[in-house]
């Protein structure tokens, strides 16, 4: 199975030699439940050509990023059109964060910067019954650190998470087969601990940031969220509108 991962950031220069890229994170994610996967990098907003052939690959991912979908960077309106190709072609996709905004985004939905500001740390998702078939019985755990949010639903999306902070936080796609996510199942707590020391009392409010910080602790469900992407790239949930 050969999947690209459209790498849209990298994390700061400070913490690469301790955890690696986005791409990298990705991969030791994902890699437990597609042993059988060949990835390959592109890192878009660097300016690496997007595939010019969509049947390149078997299935594609988009990761995280600090950019927002709104904002005038070049790479962006290339990516949203080919995630449009990808759509036509009944790719296999999903995104992460990011990923998740931009997708909503190129397939008739909206993101945006939250009135509420951040959404930080180790956070509680209750499944909708279309998330509890993809993902398992039971809430999940995961991390999160974002102010963007999808506010508008694409048209053939629906909502896996019933979530306060983030309404529409995660999405399958009905139309081919494509999911998305707004928290970070790639990250580990030791990455989002990191990413809040470095930012606290700057980017990232002070006592929120704390706060956060002292509740990473305690178990996390990215594995069920990996098997639900594995089955989704595998096409294995795909239901026509």
């Amino acid at each position: 199975m050969r999947i690209c991962i459209l790498e849209t950031d990298r994390p700061n220069a400070a913490l690469l030699p301790a955890h690696g890229t986005y791409a990298e994170m990705f991969e030791r994610w994902l890699r437990p439940v597609l042993p059988e996967a060949a990835f390959t990098r592109v890192h878009v907003c660097g300016g690496a050509p997007l595939p010019e052939e969509v049947g390149r690959f078997d299935a594609y991912l988009v990761t995280g990023s600090r950019a927002g979908v709104y904002e005038d960077h070049a790479w962006i309106a290339p990516l949203i059109a080919f995630l449009q190709r990808l759509r036509a072609a009944k790719k296999p996709l999903a995104g992460v964060c990011f990923g998740h905004q931009i997708m909503a985004q190129a397939f008739g939905g909206a993101a945006r910067k939250s009135d509420g500001g951040w959404v930080l740390g180790r956070l509680k998702q209750e499944l909708t019954g279309e998330g509890e078939a993809l993902f398992g019985e039971g809430p999940l755990w995961q991390l999160s650190i974002h102010q963007d949010q999808v506010v508008e639903l694409p048209p053939t999306a629906r909502r896996l998470v019933n979530d306060r902070l983030s309404p529409n936080g995660a999405l399958l796609y009905t139309d081919f087969p494509a999911m998305s996510v707004q928290f970070h199942p790639e990250f580990g707590p030791a990455y989002l601990g990191d990413l809040i020391d470095l930012f606290a009392g700057g980017r990232l409010p002070g006592e929120q940031a704390l706060t956060a910080r002292a509740g990473l602790g305690g178990p996390l469900d990215g594995d069920r969220v990996a098997r639900g992407v594995a089955d989704v790239l595998r096409a294995r949930v795909f239901r026509m509108a």
